[in-house]
């Protein structure tokens, strides 16, 4: 915090400093050519300060677990149509694969990552590290056209899709339900799609594995969807995300919830931007209903004094865009919020499956 308020006030003192000198430099060619020398001088710190007040320099936090870590990258190509291209191109998902140095653990579960809208493939890289650090292989996807950025095998890079950036706009899940019901299955199956071409590939390579669905935001969602419709999920881990998959339908102005219970355990997590709302609103009615749930397969924690970003490495990697997104800057530090998700997914998994390292 305090070094991007210290950045803040250099960009500020930058500004004034290239006003107060172009003021002075009035007439004649030599002047105007320092004039013009300056401005581009004072341009380019300009834009260099505000980079880094934007996205300050961030030490990568350190891992817990005995396992030294290691990644790569890797592309699935799926079987379809990419939606969300108009070149008519396959679509193919990159995975970012997390593992320890000292070979996988094939009796632990594969963690399946899907990232919230228009993030990253590092959308929680901190908890993809801590994971891969207590033995687990974690395979992080970017889904193209919801990604803010991703890469194809052959170099070429997509960024957000102007189509789901349009979808995303429109949806209103308190007035529209119509319009937000379609469009929150067309973004789980396009998700769904990404995440069983993944797993179904790992599975023709490493052969008969289990897995863990894990997300955040829109990716949680699609999370929640992996543990009803995969006999192979053993659990889901969602970082603020309403069940959109449960959505089947619409009456008398609210959705309709596939409302059985899931059948694998659920680790729920939220911060202080839906915490309060889970039972007003409508899209959130499932998350609503494990709150008040008896059944001992759902975990449900809220974190105080963060927001929804706050539950990713966003918080970390920039945390003015953070405050501006979340309405604020969160209570609770950056890295000491991410540390915490961290242990708690740990426990969570562990439990699940049994893991004592």
């Amino acid at each position: 915090m305090k070094w991007v308020l210290f950045l803040a006030i250099l960009l500020i003192m930058e500004i004034i400093a290239a006003i107060v000198v172009c003021k002075k430099l009035k007439q004649g060619r030599v002047r105007r050519i320092i004039r013009l020398f300056v401005a581009i001088v004072m341009i380019i710190l300009i834009i260099v300060t505000a980079k880094f007040v934007l996205f300050p320099p961030v030490k990568e936090l350190a891992t817990t677990g005995e396992h030294q870590i290691t990644s790569k990258d890797y592309w699935v190509t799926l079987d379809k149509e990419d939606p969300l291209s108009k070149s008519g191109r396959k679509r193919q998902v990159q995975v970012r694969k997390w593992y320890p140095v000292d070979g996988e653990n094939k009796e632990l579960p594969v963690i399946v990552a899907s990232h919230g809208s228009c993030d990253t493939i590092d959308n929680n890289v901190t908890l993809y590290r801590e994971l891969a650090s207590y033995g687990y292989t974690v395979l992080a996807l970017a889904h193209p056209g919801h990604a803010a950025s991703a890469i194809l095998e052959d170099g070429t890079k997509v960024g957000v899709s102007g189509e789901y950036m349009k979808e995303m706009g429109k949806s209103q899940p308190q007035s529209e339900v119509e319009d937000a019901a379609r469009l929150f299955q067309k973004w789980m199956e396009i998700r769904m799609d990404d995440m069983n071409g993944v797993m179904d590939d790992y599975r023709r390579r490493e052969g008969d594995v289990k897995f863990v669905a894990l997300g955040h935001s829109a990716g949680g969602s699609a999370a929640y969807a992996m543990g009803r419709v995969r006999g192979d999920v053993v659990a889901c881990i969602a970082l603020e995300s309403p069940c959109m998959y449960d959505i089947k339908g619409t009456k008398d102005g609210d959705f309709v919830f596939d409302e059985t219970d899931y059948e694998v355990p659920l680790l729920n997590i939220y911060s202080d931007s839906s915490y309060s709302h889970l039972r007003e609103w409508k899209q959130y009615k499932n998350n609503a209903k494990f709150l008040d749930s008896d059944k001992g397969l759902y975990t449900n924690i809220h974190y105080e004094g963060t927001g929804h970003l706050g539950l990713c490495d966003l918080s970390v990697a920039s945390p003015l865009l953070t405050a501006i997104m979340d309405g604020g800057f969160a209570k609770v530090e950056a890295k000491t919020q991410l540390k915490t998700i961290n242990k708690d997914c740990v426990k969570f998994l562990n439990e699940v499956v049994g893991n004592n390292q």
